[in-house]
């Protein structure tokens, strides 16, 4: 047998054993999070839990810290307490020059979710106020 022969022998058999060891591992299921119904008679509290989620799912916390750590974007864990509603609806809808809008990509929120972000924020430091029907495409009403 050549050399070359026992070389790709020997990556066949290797190969064989990573393949079978690999599928000897028993898989998990994994489900997509199921999106949260958001009603107008949430209390503004269970709309910022569900806000928080909605953040994590948007990867918001990519950029933003609600733990006072340093990343790309502001540091939230204290906006609650700085900022009001209106500003923080605002630029959500609108965005920054870093920052994309939320209503669109990549995130595509729709006007119940960012007010449900919004209450999320104003628990960062604060208490949530807002409700769903307060903020509407683009802004406090």
């Amino acid at each position: 047998m050549s050399g070359g022969t026992k070389l790709i022998i020997v990556a066949l058999i290797v190969t064989g054993l990573y393949a079978w060891f690999g599928n000897s591992i028993p898989q998990s299921a994994w489900e997509a999070p199921q999106k949260k119904v958001l009603t107008p008679d949430m209390k503004p509290a269970e709309l910022a839990e569900a806000g928080r989620d909605i953040f994590k799912r948007a990867g918001c916390g990519v950029c933003h810290s609600v733990r006072g750590e340093t990343l790309r974007g502001p540091d939230l864990s204290r906006i609650g307490a700085e900022r009001d509603a209106e500003i923080m609806a605002a630029i959500l809808y609108n965005g920054t020059d870093v920052m994309p809008a939320a209503n669109k990509a990549p995130a595509y929120l729709n006007d119940a979710e960012i007010t449900a972000v919004v209450a999320y924020m104003q628990s960062l430091g604060g208490r949530p106020k807002v409700k769903i029907g307060d903020i509407k495409s683009g802004g406090l009403e």
